[in-house]
């Protein structure tokens, strides 16, 4: 009976502690997306996720919480399965038909950009000023250049003669950003739909037989 009372508290413990931060995080994002990185205090997070600061600090730094910030953005959750195993990914990279394969990453697209765009905008700003961050930063751009890479070998029977994997993955790296996509929605005022079309339309013209 007492170890199942201590198996009992301790799952209990352990669900709200992850309930913990995830309001932590949650507060973090709107506090970050709202004021911007340099702006936003620990006391400014801990008031919006209805905590104490020490419950704030017990879960990381502020650069820490950033990058949890991130992380979850970019994947659309708080578990660590890489973003390339997730389903909708796993599908584009075995889908063989071009026409099917570019659906699929306009879809991906449309989903991903309105979750992690503005928090990639905040993470980028934040690099240039904060060398913890900028180290991050340079690890993110590593990681999506990876992930680049795994997109565009999957096209690999489908690149326009003469390209190899390493230019085709060099071209996708550096015109299929966040950067770009802000440049088009919050500059130029496109929809996330005319955006996700351009998308597609220069992988295809750029890389595509």
């Amino acid at each position: 009976m007492t170890e199942r009372r201590r198996a009992y508290r301790s799952a209990l413990r352990a669900e709200q502690a992850e309930r913990t931060r995830a309001a932590v995080v949650a507060a973090a994002a709107e506090c970050f997306l709202g004021q911007g990185y340099a702006e936003t205090t620990m006391k400014d997070i801990a008031e919006r996720a209805g905590v104490s600061a020490p419950t704030v600090y017990a879960q990381g730094s502020k650069a820490a919480l950033l990058l949890a910030v991130v992380d979850e953005s970019i994947a659309g959750d708080a578990a660590l399965e890489p973003l390339m195993q997730r389903d909708r990914f796993q599908q584009l990279l075995t889908e063989r038909d071009k026409e099917r394969k570019l659906r699929l990453m306009s879809g991906i697209a449309q989903d991903w950009l309105p979750r992690a765009g503005p928090i990639t905008r905040v993470f980028r700003e934040a690099a240039a000023a904060d060398p913890e961050i900028g180290e991050a930063w340079e690890e993110y751009e590593r990681r999506r250049y990876t992930d680049a890479r795994v997109i565009v070998e999957s096209f690999s029977g489908l690149l326009r003669p003469g390209l190899t994997v390493e230019r085709a993955t060099d071209i996708y790296w550096a015109t299929f950003t966040a950067q770009t996509a802000e440049a088009f929605m919050a500059g130029r005022k496109w929809g996330l739909s005319d955006y996700a079309d351009w998308l597609v339309d220069a992988m295809d013209r750029l890389l595509l037989r």
